[in-house]
């Protein structure tokens, strides 16, 4: 039994296991998130993986990868023994002994064949298709002899029955008897994201057949759940905070290989919920970059307004040249150009638009115009606004009209009492940001100070990179509004904006949603390169005249100052006087 423990502990990660059940967000060393034991609305929920063990700092429950699944599922010890131990591919039989599972016996057998001589075709081809003997060991990538039974007769030898071969998924049931399904392929292994190998793909190289054959679905594999290299590219998800989602196994591979070790492919074009759900639970950010050829492009764009329902930005890479992820990445300046693809990635919404666009009187006609305002009416008004100038610009239309057209699709109807407007989005139109200034006004009670602190809560909500940097004790102290304090501290916290923004409109809260959109006006109204900065510097003015003011006021009352909050009154003095 202790064997057993010891061997799922090596093979398992904590953070891997915690974050099939809940959303984990890199804090510092750790990973923290919403306690699944009791009610919380900051996280106070820590997860290590440096000592392997979760604590949470609210209700006290803490242990390690045994005692959470045991208590997250209310199962006894040999219960979550025998989940773990399913995670981690490994076998217990009735007498507790482990061994190799068919699986892996049979991805040794592959991996054996591709360098003998009966697998010369495939080298050829992974030579083609620029896969040296580094990439082809890191990826485990292997070969089904051209045999019909080469297979079957392998893991007969090695004490497998055909029945356990078949129901594996290794043998098809034939007229003539049971034959191996992954004959005449390069073999691509499918493991989960613990690791556990769960299936095969198998690319076929010469002949006639299916270009591409899975193992079929079963208890180990779903192909609708399941992501390609999730296993391998969770850690840098973690640590680059977004997933660069591709659709084949060279796309996936030659990211990894060039260094975009975020990279998951879907193995399709039809992006399923399973598969959405698996996304948003590591990551709030997906660059989708699928082919730019792309013949089904509809089923993708469905995909994409799903994973961003469920919470995650989703933007869209584009391919130059017809190319696909593997051949930009393997021309001589692949790196730098997909650097560059990455950076000008277009958000959904406009893409949407562009496709339509781009798709000529089809794209652009009643149906198509129809498609697109059904999915932009979907869409969060907060996140929607940013965007509507660029969209209205790509289907050459007025803002203000687009606008009527997606609230005559219900947009903004039951999400928003009040229209906030997005970071930059440069609509000042009778119903854009005076009307939202007007509706501000009337919920809140500020003066001129305040906009600074409404600045910095709108840059927070709208640009993510700002919320896992920005240390919470810098901003906290320069804030003086309760409201802005709240809202800041929640948004630093790792708070998701999708999911509060669904808080308030369910309760009625106007307040919060109208400190976004004065925000987002004033910070357009700064007309500089560098708007966080100088809200930031604004923040500092503010709190120090705020101070000077208060020892001011103190010194005309009589009262004495100690030395040290004399010299601080004149060296704020000099300050204030440096910039009047």
């Amino acid at each position: 039994m202790n064997d057993h423990v010891r061997l799922i502990k090596e093979r398992l990660d904590i953070v891997d296991v915690v974050s099939s059940y809940l959303p984990l967000r890199k804090r510092g060393r750790n990973y923290v998130a919403l306690c699944p034991f009791h009610s919380e609305k900051t996280p106070s929920f820590t997860v290590s993986q440096e000592r392997q063990t979760y604590h949470c700092f609210g209700c006290g429950k803490g242990g390690d990868v045994f005692s959470f699944v045991m208590a997250i599922e209310n199962l006894s010890f040999p219960e979550a023994l025998e989940k773990l131990a399913q995670m981690a591919g490994v076998e217990i039989d009735r007498r507790g002994s482990s061994r190799l599972p068919i699986l892996e016996e049979a991805l040794r057998f592959f991996r054996d064949r591709l360098d003998s001589q009966e697998g010369a075709v495939a080298q050829g081809y992974l030579g083609r298709r620029g896969l040296d003997r580094r990439g082809i060991e890191l990826f485990e990538i292997g070969w089904g002899p051209m045999s019909w039974g080469a297979l079957r007769d392998h893991l007969i030898s090695r004490g497998f029955s055909v029945k356990d071969a078949i129901q594996a998924g290794l043998l098809v049931e034939g007229q003539r008897g049971p034959y191996d399904r992954f004959r005449g392929r390069v073999i691509f292994p499918l493991r989960n994201e613990t690791g556990r190998l769960v299936g095969f793909g198998g690319r076929l190289v010469d002949g006639e057949g299916a270009k591409y054959v899975n193992s079929p679905e079963g208890p180990l594999f779903e192909k609708r759940k399941f992501l390609y290299l999730l296993n391998m590219a969770k850690q840098a998800i973690r640590e680059r905070g977004r997933v660069i989602l591709v659709e084949g196994y060279m796309d996936a591979i030659r990211c990894h290989l060039k260094g975009f070790n975020e990279t998951v492919a879907c193995l399709g074009t039809s992006l399923t919920e399973e598969q959405c759900a698996v996304i948003a639970r590591h990551s709030d950010r997906c660059a989708v970059c699928f082919d730019s050829d792309l013949a089904g492009q509809e089923a993708a764009i469905r995909g994409m307004y799903m994973l961003h329902r469920m919470g995650v930005e989703v933007v869209v890479v584009q391919i130059p040249s017809g190319k696909d992820p593997d051949e930009l990445l393997s021309a001589p300046d692949g790196v730098e150009m997909f650097k560059r693809a990455l950076d000008a990635a277009l958000p959904l919404p406009v893409f949407h638009a562009v496709s339509r666009v781009r798709g000529g009187a089809s794209g652009v006609g009643l149906k198509g115009q129809r498609e697109l305002l059904e999915g932009l009416a979907g869409l969060s008004p907060l996140y929607l606004r940013e965007h509507i100038p660029r969209v209205a610009e790509v289907l050459g239309v007025l803002p203000h009209q687009l606008e009527t057209d997606l609230e005559r699709m219900g947009w903004g109807r039951a999400r928003e009492s009040v229209r906030p407007v997005g970071l930059g989005d440069g609509f000042s139109g009778p119903s854009g940001k005076a009307a939202v200034a007007g509706a501000g006004e009337a919920l809140l009670e500020d003066d001129k100070d305040d906009l600074w602190e409404w600045g910095l809560c709108a840059a927070l909500w709208y640009r993510r990179e700002l919320r896992v940097t920005l240390p919470p004790e810098r901003v906290i102290p320069l804030l003086r509004r309760d409201e802005a304090r709240t809202l800041v501290f929640a948004l630093l916290c790792g708070e998701d904006p999708m999911e509060m923004e669904t808080r308030w409109a369910v309760m009625g809260d106007r307040v919060y949603p109208a400190i976004i959109a004065k925000g987002g006006a004033f910070l357009d109204q700064l007309m500089v390169d560098d708007p966080v900065g100088e809200i930031l510097a604004g923040l500092e003015r503010n709190s120090q005249m705020r101070r000077y003011r208060h020892l001011k006021e103190r010194m005309a009352r009589g009262e004495s100052l100690g030395k040290q909050e004399l010299e601080e009154f004149f060296n704020l003095a000099r300050k204030i006087k440096g910039r009047g």
